[in-house]
């Protein structure tokens, strides 16, 4: 396989995809927890713009993505290194729509 699953965050603007816990990136990009509960929330601000591109996202938002090798050394990468994961997304989603 060769492949490590991870949670990651996705750039609106770039595409980048970023795992989560690899930050700050080399490129320039991080991420901050925001809120009261640092676990609940996250802000990506990425390097792709002159000005920082802000995005937020709920640990509900997060999905389980595919991660070739060279992009989990680096933290982040393009689709093409990071795919979503549908054999272990949809596992996630049954579970979450069992609990509610």
């Amino acid at each position: 396989m060769g492949y490590r699953l991870r949670h990651c965050v996705e750039c609106p603007e770039c595409c980048t995809r970023y795992l989560i816990g690899f930050s700050p990136y080399s490129n320039g990009s991080y991420l901050v927890s925001v809120g009261v509960d640092s676990s609940e929330e996250c802000k990506l601000l990425c390097s792709c713009r002159r000005t920082l591109v802000c995005s937020r996202w709920n640990r509900n938002d997060l999905k389980i993505y595919e991660v070739s090798k060279a992009a989990y050394a680096l933290g982040y990468g393009s689709a093409h290194e990071i795919w979503l994961s549908t054999r272990y997304s949809n596992q996630g989603e049954e579970q979450r729509k069992g609990m509610r």
